[in-house]
């Protein structure tokens, strides 16, 4: 692979998760191709259209505030080049909250995502979304918060 689509994949998902941290869906949208793909966990797969991605993403980021999320952290853990114009990434994002005890910021959770990465004339773009185990860990952090609070 390419050093300079390598540096590109990699300023993408660190720009694209400032977007998430800031909290704007419109902003997020804007990283995908539309029509998009979207492979569910329980393995459906939708197609869908920005505004219907844009309610997706806003379900999410209210998960986020709900659950205070503080910082969210991006690695990717690999890279496979499928052809000269698209690459499938698979990263690992991990999401903080300030731990009221301490004030510091601990895991939450850790989930898994693939992405389908295209060349188009607008640069590079979310072609298809695989959603791995981000579902669950979300459902599992909001019972273990409940759990607490009571």
């Amino acid at each position: 692979m390419q050093q300079t689509r390598l540096e590109a994949i990699n300023s993408l998902f660190l720009d694209y998760r400032r977007h998430f941290e800031t909290g704007d869906a419109q902003q997020i949208a804007d990283y995908y191709r539309f029509p998009l793909h979207y492979y569910r966990e329980d393995g459906n797969k939708l197609t869908v259209d920005r505004g219907a991605f844009v309610q997706q993403v806003e379900k999410l980021l209210n998960a986020y505030r709900r659950l205070e999320v503080c910082q969210i952290l991006g690695t990717v853990t690999e890279i496979i080049e499928l052809n000269d114009y698209s690459s499938l990434a698979s990263v690992r994002w991990t999401l903080l909250h300030r731990c009221k005890e301490s004030d510091k910021a601990v895991e939450l959770y850790s989930s898994h995502t693939r992405y389908l990465l295209t060349d188009t004339e607008q640069g590079l773009r979310v072609d298809a979304l695989v959603i791995v185990d981000e579902s669950a860990k979300i459902r599992e952090a909001v019972r273990a918060r409940k759990r607490a609070q009571s």
